[in-house]
């Protein structure tokens, strides 16, 4: 994302109106990705490259805070 400095934002109903496309192509495009990187190993990280850690915590049957 950037600024935007051309045009002007959505409101929420019509954000809300296109969400599902959004999920949609953010969960192709990161597949897309991640089958292209996967098999990437030690590689070299440089400006401008994103990485996120998602830290997911389940335990079945016990729905409590983590730890």
């Amino acid at each position: 994302m950037g600024l935007l400095s051309q045009g002007s934002p959505l409101s929420w109903e019509e954000t809300k109106r296109h969400a599902d496309h959004v999920r949609r192509h953010g969960i192709l495009q990161f597949l897309h990705i991640y089958h292209a990187v996967k098999d990437r190993h030690k590689d070299v990280l440089k400006w401008g490259d994103e990485v996120i850690f998602n830290l997911v915590y389940l335990q079945t049957g016990n729905y409590h805070d983590p730890p």
